[in-house]
């Protein structure tokens, strides 16, 4: 049974940026002990940035009643109404947060070399030439090298590890893995009894606990039990096995064992994670907000969407200088949660759910840039955006069955194949990817006669126009694909994007390699 009212002083000190160390190990304590402090922690945390967005919110994105004050007897029924309409959880958080669900499951010829999932992550920095994964992703057997951070890893046994970096856990089965480095703790539920980690030292074998481990550089062991039992195995299975029990620890190094008393607070824990993943969330959120206002005052920028929809039913264009009647108009699409809590994306999901918009003019240079989460790619032309179709200068912006990125600039007004300047990009988009969040950005480059593909603020792919062509700015389509031709079969027809758009901005320049990395990046 925890203290609730101290809990609830403890998350007001949180929130209002006063809490203090000893009450932060104070409330990661709670956070540890009790689900109910762990779910009331998500639902403070996640009102008070949802109120603090209504309050600034500018007039006509939302309306918000009355005024909102840091007194927890003036907002807590905000909290009670937004609770009700079911306002997103942690689940929905950005990627150094909780993956969302997949929406696809691996390959099954790849899924037997899974033995778990990256559950969570804070601050993760990948070694130098070490595989990089997702949150959300299925990690196959081998090492898996941190340089920094925390990460939550899932295992298909049903036990939970939190890795420290710098630390390499080498993953052997859904059962057993080996620390060659680094620390860890392990959650341990009846289910997953037996769950082993090796070292060079000793295996250290499960009977139903929560314990940590660690391994130096000059591989000295350390193993803390800090609740139920663990068994010692000599690594060469010569010496006896030895039980270590709740409250116990133990050195080991070149053979020798000292016994220490268990030290929790020298290891990752669940409440730690659950702190700093709202910390980072809130970094992230705010880094996002500054890069947005930013980008409103770009120069040469026609169209930028965040995907918050006016009480109109529209998209408001955020551009600085933004065309008149260029807001876009809903067709089907729904507001769906994104990588925060304070903003939603846009889902796309029906064949005929689109975002339409009106630009005039011919341009000799565009950039078009999106934040999106592909879902599925079903279709042979999944698109992202198309413009003015049937005229010369026409754009299709897309991605094909194979996750390649794909644009076609119409150079000539007949029908035919030959008539598109194409570019065509390596596959960017692969099955472990779907469900994850990425940054696409096409240039068009009239003046230098070329043109140019990036993923995540990288250049993917580059070809020369051969034929310089004006773009024509016109009719367009977000997430969907107008028929030049109504001579055109239903499959070559639909090409509706699966997946969800966070943010989309429509440049008339080209912007540099330096630009799209640095929003690439979220700077």
């Amino acid at each position: 049974m925890i203290d609730e009212v101290r809990l609830e002083a403890l998350i007001d000190a949180y929130l209002d940026l006063e809490l203090e160390e000893a009450g932060r190990l104070e409330l990661e304590e709670m956070l540890i002990r009790s689900s109910r402090a762990r779910q009331r922690f998500h639902e403070r945390t996640t009102h008070h940035g949802l109120l603090r967005e209504w309050a600034l919110r500018e007039e006509g994105n939302a309306t918000v009643a009355g005024e909102i004050t840091r007194s927890r007897s003036r907002w807590r029924p905000w909290a009670v109404g937004l609770a009700a309409c079911g306002v997103g959880w942690l689940w929905w958080q950005p990627g150094v947060d909780r993956a969302e669900s997949p929406v696809v499951v691996e390959k099954s010829e790849s899924a037997v070399e899974n033995v778990a999932l990256l559950a969570a992550a804070v601050d993760v920095r990948w070694a130098d030439d070490a595989k990089s994964y997702h949150m959300g992703q299925a990690l196959p057997k081998g090492p898996l090298q941190l340089a920094g951070g925390l990460v939550r890893l899932d295992f298909y046994s049903g036990a939970k590890v939190f890795l420290e970096g710098p630390a390499t856990l080498d993953l052997v089965s859904p059962d057993l893995a080996r620390l060659e480095s680094g620390r860890l703790t392990a959650q341990v539920p009846p289910p997953a009894h037996g769950f082993t980690v090796l070292s060079d030292e000793v295996q250290v074998v499960d009977r139903g606990t929560e314990f940590g481990m660690s391994v130096g550089d000059d591989q000295a062991l350390q193993v803390h039990v800090f609740d139920g039992e663990v068994e010692l195995h000599s690594a060469d299975g010569v010496a006896p096995v030895r039980s270590l029990f709740g409250g116990g620890a133990v050195a080991i190094q070149d053979g020798s064992a000292t016994d220490l008393p268990a030290d929790r607070g020298a290891f990752a824990n669940p409440g730690a994670l659950l702190v700093a993943t709202e910390e980072a969330r809130q970094r992230g959120w705010q880094q996002w907000q500054s890069t947005s206002e930013r980008i409103r005052l770009a120069a040469g920028l026609k169209i930028y969407y965040d995907f918050r929809i006016h009480p109109r039913g529209v998209i408001p264009n955020l551009a600085g200088a933004a065309p008149a009647e260029s807001d876009g108009t809903l067709i089907g699409c729904e507001a769906v949660p994104g990588r925060w809590p304070q903003k939603p994306a846009l889902g796309f999901a029906r064949t005929s759910d689109r975002v339409r918009f009106w630009l005039e003019g011919e341009v000799p240079s565009v950039t078009m840039m999106a934040r999106v989460r592909v879902d599925s790619l079903p279709h042979d032309h999944n698109a992202l955006l198309s413009m003015t179709p049937g005229e010369q200068g026409e754009i299709h912006w897309k991605l094909d069955r194979e996750g390649r990125l794909l644009l076609g600039l119409r150079a000539s007004s007949e029908r035919a194949f030959e008539s598109w300047e194409r570019l065509v990009s390596p596959p960017v988009v692969a099955e472990s990817d779907l469900g994850h969040w990425m940054v696409l950005a096409t240039v068009i480059d009239g003046d230098a006669g070329e043109m140019r593909h990036f993923v995540d603020g990288r250049l993917v792919a580059e070809a020369a126009i051969s034929r310089p062509t004006l773009v024509k700015l016109g009719k367009a389509n977000l997430g969907n694909f107008d028929a030049a031709s109504p001579d055109l079969s239903g499959a070559e027809v639909t090409r509706n994007f699966n997946g969800r758009f966070e943010e989309f901005a429509f440049f008339d320049r080209a912007l540099s390699e330096e630009e799209i990395g640095a929003w690439g990046r979220g700077e």
